[in-house]
């Protein structure tokens, strides 16, 4: 990728330069800083501390950033559609593989540990009506907003501080950020939040994949995030295995596309070395 365009230079990795490092940490402080001062607030309902905890967010990131990150959220859309479901088939089968063996091991250590995931999520213990405004929320709202935030500014920002060379180690970083940002995991689950916690972690990798590949797509990993969240309501709306089998059923067309992709590039490559 080159510098051109509405972003400030070039960094010396190749990805554009939009952000100081003074403004990287004032931009990661209002985000850490409105996520967490949600569980100190009391009488906020679900859509007041939405607009909460995302409003300081994308307020100070706006100001810090936000004209070159949206000029650049709809780039090559058909290509980022693909390499989006791709990636989040390929991470959301690791993740789940992933957490399957991490609740095994807390079987083996403590069984009574594992009875905590039964709970509900607080964010998820809404009114039947009130769900189905998330579901719509979760697509609307929920997705582009922390995908401006975490892979637009947290994850882009690594990169255009420090380019591109070390990029799928920021691609963790940025998703250990994302990950850690979900403390009421902790809250509900005690230990056993580990199990879901890789779940967000694998889902925040993929996410943080698909905006690298497709030069800084911000819609189709706002697309995917936001049908990803809404199962979750759609379960509490209708019935919780629908939201699981609805859940499962995307997580497959990611699978299905990744094994597309790659088929298609082994035969690019054959093709190639004919």
């Amino acid at each position: 990728m080159s510098g051109n365009g509405p972003w400030m230079g070039s960094s010396d990795g190749g990805w554009p330069r939009c952000v100081t490092k003074r403004g990287y940490l004032v931009g990661l402080s209002a985000i850490f800083v409105s996520s967490y001062s949600q569980y100190f607030i009391t009488g906020i309902n679900v859509i007041a501390g939405v607009f909460w905890v995302y409003g300081i967010s994308i307020a100070v990131i706006g100001f810090i950033c936000g004209a070159p990150l949206l000029r650049k959220a709809f780039h090559d859309t058909p290509a980022a559609f693909r390499i989006g479901l791709a990636s989040f088939g390929v991470f959301a089968v690791a993740g789940s593989v992933a957490s399957l063996a991490a609740a095994a091991a807390l079987e083996g250590l403590d069984p009574r540990a594992l009875t905590a995931l039964h709970k509900q999520l607080p964010i998820l213990d809404v009114p039947h009506k009130m769900a189905w405004v998330m579901v719509a929320a979760s697509i609307v709202v929920v997705g582009p907003c922390e995908e401006f935030i975490f892979r637009g500014f947290v994850f882009g920002g690594l990169l255009s501080l420090f380019g591109v060379r070390h990029w799928v180690a920021f691609a963790f970083v940025s998703s250990l950020l994302f990950a850690v940002v979900h403390l009421y995991y902790a809250i509900v689950y005690g230990v056993a939040a580990a199990v879901p916690f890789i779940d967000v972690l694998a889902i925040g990798m993929a996410l943080a994949v698909a905006y690298y590949l497709s030069g800084g797509n911000l819609l189709i990993p706002a697309l995917i995030h936001g049908v990803y969240d809404a199962t979750g309501f759609l379960g509490v709306a209708t019935r919780p295995e629908v939201g699981e089998r609805l859940r499962g059923a995307f997580i497959l067309l990611g699978a299905f596309v990744a094994i597309l992709t790659i088929l298609d590039r082994r035969k690019k490559d054959l093709h190639r070395a004919e």
